[in-house]
């Protein structure tokens, strides 16, 4: 008897010849027996159509190996036939669990294992298989499965490649698949057509009106340049001859009708009346067939399974060409992923002594980052950015904390007086009425404060507490503004230390730190924030108003300067028909007695209004002093001095070295997830790395890395 694994190494070496091709897919198995395919797509023939469309029989025909051919409901699951190189022929077979499985589902599914010699064993094998998936045909049953049946063949000659049969599309639903079967069936089909290295080998059967097979529509979604889909075309023999639809599938066959830039192909398999055909019969039952039908004005290139062969050879190898740059671009990308998080795990500890280096060690990185990030030196990888880069700020600290401030400021500036006091010939800014007032009738309210805070002053005077009275009534709206702040710059720097936490370290370590640690330390750096501002703010609130800006006395000297040439100007417009912008420089007749008397009258003073409009003047100008003074104590003693400064000092090497034994306990240790994780990752790179030096051995001697990237 023949070993299996022979058989089918000669049924398929065929699709791949040359040195090149097979060096590099020894590296490509290397990485998918290691399950690297999870991160890197890898080139793979998938055949796919509707039930009963021929794709186990096509996937016989290109293997060797006996497929489930019965009508009606056939694969029930995904079943990858890996062909490898190996000394000893052998073929292994386990299950793939699916991703919603549960880890107890998991475990036993893992633990599925068989071994084939020869074909009358593969049937035990795939009907065992479908047991321990959950697929008996029982009632209640499920009818298929996201697991994946994996057939490794062995041999010294044997390519390596991967061949995948896949569950068959359908849209009716009946008592043994509902519509929510179609669906798994739909997204599992989906899913290996997306893998972009695949090879999409789209099966239509003869004997079924197209457009009752949607395969080459998600194929053309898919891939709409068809640069990895060829068309097959499979039981022309099952159609008469000279009807319609043998012409219809003529000319798809010749790519006239559905176009797709890889063609279409014929084949003819075993039927069942042919099953027990050896391969030789069912070569030349297929050749006779297409020597003497109208399927005969095809090119042969287009015929039967050995030019197919062919064609997939030479689409693998271009496809290979192709995408060899795209693999090893994945491959260094999943390497640096790789050295990322370990450095982010730290080496292993389960001595106080490596809990508190590895504590160290991400003090001393946390501390210069946050250093650079408030210092607003980006300098170092992990403050990159890019256009529409999400978390910039969140990165670039001194840049959110300046951009926090601006927009502090303007909202101070614009909404930091209670009321907007409007002259009575302009215009206000804000919309509310609620949120302004006429000058006119705030020197109503001032005359009535004046009476209210009436001391020793002489009549005609004020007493200056009436400044302060205005004043605090004006700056209200300073401490809700200020709190908001402070929330937001406690925001910043606690979105800053998430970030640079979480690319330091790994998440346990990160999920305890920040919350035994830092986030507490940063809560009560808010405290003595909040503590610094009410301190701030409370002489503006309870003190009478004391400055020695000469800017006070020039502020009220430009708005009565601004009010005092408005009115003149519409006086003498009033009284003269011009006023000093519009008057001609050439001479104007006017009525002198008129004009003087106009102006005698409208600059004559009034004691009352002058001393409640000097009052309201001083107090707008104290305000403009106090605020700006009142922004920039805030911004430097509050948040600069008592918040940011102090962030480097949050979880410093300092603060490592006293903590005690519980807390290097807490913060330092390791779960059982991270030293899997770790484990993981070690085995993962040292796989990349090798293959790494494989691709780049490759490359250096093919020359194939010289070919455009995907």
């Amino acid at each position: 008897m023949s070993y299996l694994a022979e058989d089918i190494s000669q049924k398929t070496s065929g699709l791949i010849q040359s040195r090149n091709h097979r060096d590099l897919l020894d590296i490509v198995d290397s990485l998918r027996s290691h399950g690297v395919s999870h991160y890197v797509d890898l080139p793979q023939i998938i055949v796919c159509g509707s039930q009963s469309s021929g794709k186990s029989s096509t996937l016989e025909s290109l293997s060797g190996i006996a497929f489930p051919t019965a009508e009606g409901l056939c694969t029930r699951f995904a079943t990858e036939l890996v062909l490898r190189r190996g000394d000893k022929p052998e073929i292994k077979v386990h299950i793939q669990p699916g991703t919603n499985r549960s880890n107890e589902e998991r475990a036993r599914l893992s633990a599925f294992a068989g071994k084939a010699k020869d074909q009358d064993e593969f049937p035990k094998i795939i009907e065992a298989a479908k047991e321990a998936m959950g697929l008996t045909g029982s009632e209640g049953a499920k009818i298929f499965s996201t697991d994946v049946l994996r057939i490794e063949s062995t041999s010294p000659s044997a390519p390596n490649l991967t061949l995948v049969d896949l569950p068959g599309l359908f849209g009716a639903s009946d008592k043994n698949q509902s519509d929510a079967d179609a669906a798994l069936v739909q997204d599992l089909v989906v899913y290996y057509m997306r893998q972009r290295r695949s090879i999409i080998l789209a099966v239509v059967a003869a004997d079924n009106p197209f457009a009752n097979q949607p395969v080459t529509k998600f194929a053309r979604e898919i891939d709409p340049s068809g640069m990895r889909t060829l068309g097959l075309i499979t039981k022309p023999d099952k159609i008469d001859s000279g009807t319609d639809t043998e012409s219809y599938y003529v000319e798809l066959a010749q790519n006239l009708n559905v176009k797709l830039h890889l063609g279409w192909h014929v084949l003819r398999n075993r039927s069942h009346a042919t099953a027990n055909d050896t391969i030789e019969e069912r070569d030349e039952r297929e050749a006779q067939f297409f020597a003497n039908s109208v399927w005969r004005a095809l090119d042969s290139s287009n015929l039967g399974v050995e030019p197919l062969r062919a064609r997939l050879r030479n689409i693998l190898w271009k496809q290979i060409q192709t995408g060899l740059p795209g693999v090893k671009a994945e491959v260094q990308s999943g390497i640096k992923d790789c050295r990322l998080k370990l450095a982010q795990l730290g080496k292993a500890r389960s001595t106080k002594r490596e809990k508190h280096t590895y504590l160290q060690r991400i003090s001393s990185h946390l501390s210069r980052l946050v250093r650079a990030a408030i210092d607003g030196v980006y300098a170092d990888q992990f403050f990159e950015s890019f256009p529409g880069q999400q978390d910039a700020f969140e990165r670039r600290l001194r840049a959110h904390v300046q951009d926090i401030l601006n927009r502090y400021a303007n909202k101070m500036g614009t909404d930091g007086h209670a009321l907007e006091v409007v002259e009575d010939d302009i215009e206000p800014t804000r919309l509310s009425a609620t949120r302004y007032i006429m000058r006119g009738d705030y020197l109503e309210e001032v005359k009535d404060l004046m009476v209210e805070c009436r001391g020793r002053e002489l009549p005609g005077t004020f007493n200056p507490m009436v400044v302060g009275d205005l004043f605090s009534r004006q700056c209200k709206p300073w401490e809700p503004i200020t709190q908001n702040l402070v929330e937001e710059i406690h925001e910043a720097a606690a979105r800053n230390f998430n970030r640079i936490v979480s690319e330091i370290c790994d998440e346990n370590t990160k999920s305890r730190l920040m919350k035994g640690h830092i986030q507490p330390a940063l809560h009560r750096l808010r405290g003595d924030l909040k503590v610094k501002v009410d301190e701030l703010l409370k002489p503006h609130l309870s003190i009478h108003p004391i400055t020695y800006n000469d800017y006070l006395t020039d502020s009220v000297q430009k708005i009565q300067t601004k009010r005092h040439d408005r009115r003149f100007d519409d006086l003498s417009q009033s009284l003269c028909k011009c006023n000093s912008m519009t008057a001609d420089p050439k001479g104007h007749t006017v009525d002198l007695k008129l004009l003087l008397t106009g102006l005698k009258k409208g600059t004559r003073p009034n004691v009352e209004e002058y001393s409640s409009s000097l009052a309201a003047d001083i107090a707008a100008a104290y305000y403009e002093v106090a605020l700006n003074k009142f922004i920039d104590d805030v911004s430097v003693d509050a948040i600069e001095s008592c918040l940011i400064q102090r962030l480097p000092d949050v979880f410093c090497p300092d603060v490592v070295w006293d903590l005690s034994d519980e807390e290097v306990e807490q913060l330092g240790s390791e779960d059982d997830g991270t030293v899997r994780e770790r484990a993981e990752l070690k085995k993962k790179l040292a796989i990349l790395e090798d293959g790494l030096k494989d691709l780049d051995a490759f490359t250096s001697r093919s020359g194939v890395h010289a070919v455009t990237k995907e």
